[in-house]
């Protein structure tokens, strides 16, 4: 019965907030992903972490939404991606190891901009996140992990309601950040939980991979790396094709992983092998999409 009050809660919750955006702004309704706040101050509650830890975590969110809004400068965002590990890291665990500190800052820092890049169209980053949190269900030993998944499942349906129709409405920055705090905090608190992370692994290295790609690749065309691009695969499909066939490239990478993945043993050689797999996956489907026509074109 909670889940479905929460469905009903969600979706009045994003059918006011376009109505409120509409009639204040121009431009699509973005950041609605800020009201993933809620399942992280009921996650650290319950969790008990100290207040302490979580009123920075709420400070960021809001300042991301203030992205959403205006765009604030790169500078802020940065210190913002590694000091939300750093406070997540301390909140966690009272040991310090500086490998694991420095993975974790790391991990932060590529997942939430992966992330973010992926938030470019229609579904895309709904069809991405829910491969993961529904991981975290099935496979998390850790209960409080799997309600909280429940949870942010049932709101990724009630978005995709409204994410799937064209311009209509975007996680944004402040979603991006929030659900990558989400996942920091439950891959810190069932890290020994190899299968999980495995899996994990197997549904987020495709859009790492292809973030990796596009960076090198804009590189290389000596183009600014702070502007707007469309070069990620998802983007690129998009337009050579009709539908939403742009959909599938994470879900068939990640099917392809996971066959891989529960092969071999959790190491940095599995790592290893599947970033040069999944760098593979990118040049060749990049350059079998480049090779169609445009869409619009035929």
């Amino acid at each position: 019965m909670i889940y479905i009050a929460s469905a009903v809660f969600f979706y009045f919750q994003n059918y006011f907030f376009i109505k409120f955006w509409k009639k204040n702004n121009k431009f699509t309704p973005t950041g609605i992903g800020i009201f993933l706040i809620f399942h992280l101050i009921f996650y650290f509650l319950i969790i008990e972490y100290s207040l302490f830890y979580l009123i920075p975590l709420i400070i960021f969110s809001f300042i991301y939404f203030l992205d959403d809004l205006i765009s604030i400068n790169f500078i802020w965002r940065l210190i913002i991606q590694i000091l939300t590990p750093i406070i997540i890291y301390l909140a966690s665990t009272h040991n310090l190891n500086i490998i694991f500190f420095i993975s974790v800052i790391t991990f932060f820092f590529v997942l939430m901009n992966s992330l973010n890049f992926q938030d470019g169209e229609d579904l895309n980053i709904i069809i991405l996140l829910s491969m993961i949190f529904f991981t975290f269900y099935f496979f998390s030993e850790n209960i409080l992990i799997k309600k909280t998944s429940i949870f942010i499942l049932v709101y990724l349906f009630i978005f995709s309601i409204f994410n799937s129709k064209k311009n209509n409405l975007f996680f944004g920055d402040s979603g991006c950040f929030l659900i990558s705090v989400i996942i920091l905090m439950f891959i810190i608190n069932d890290f020994n939980n190899r299968i999980m992370i495995k899996l994990f692994l197997s549904v987020i290295i495709f859009p790492i991979t292809d973030v990796f790609f596009v960076f090198f690749y804009r590189i290389y065309k000596k183009e600014n790396l702070l502007s707007r691009n469309y070069h990620h695969i998802y983007q690129v499909l998009k337009k050579k094709t009709k539908w939403k066939l742009y959909l599938l490239p994470n879900i068939i990478f990640a099917l392809i992983n996971v066959l891989i993945t529960t092969q071999m043993t959790l190491n940095v050689n599995l790592v290893f092998i599947l970033i040069s797999l999944n760098l593979l996956f990118c040049i060749i489907t990049q350059i079998t999409i480049n090779n169609l026509k445009n869409y619009n074109e035929n």
